[in-house]
């Protein structure tokens, strides 16, 4: 229940902001104005759209030395992905569990969502 009444719709006119912009004199565009406006959009510099930007000299000259850094280092120090991949064993115990547990909540899934597999997924899932 909501114990703040709202206010009256009338409230925003008796704003103390909107009664100093009513005692403020108007503004009137000059003569030039157009011409002026024109002027200035013409001797504005071009925006570049995001891919100009991305793809100009020297972002991609950052890149590059980056990308060189990184390949040094990996090969000076010999951490590259393999020599840092771990080796699993398939054929131990808790592998071949863990694989039937993953088949049998994948099952269920598909068994309470018929629609969102396709037919050829539920007979890989099936296994015929």
């Amino acid at each position: 229940m909501n114990l703040h009444t709202p206010p009256p719709d009338d409230s925003w006119e008796s704003d103390a902001v909107w009664k100093l912009l009513d005692q403020a004199p108007p503004r009137t565009a000059s003569a030039r104005f157009a011409d002026d406006t024109l002027r200035a959009m013409r001797l504005a510099p071009a925006a570049k759209s995001w891919w100009s930007r991305l793809l100009s000299p020297a972002p991609l000259t950052g890149l590059a030395a980056a990308a060189a850094v990184a390949l040094a280092f990996i090969s000076l120090t010999g951490h590259g992905p393999e020599a840092s991949a771990p080796t699993v064993a398939i054929d131990s115990a808790q592998a071949v569990a863990i694989e039937d547990i993953a088949e049998t909540e994948t099952l269920i899934a598909a068994a309470d969502q018929l629609d969102d597999f396709s037919d050829i997924e539920l007979v890989s899932l099936i296994g015929f």
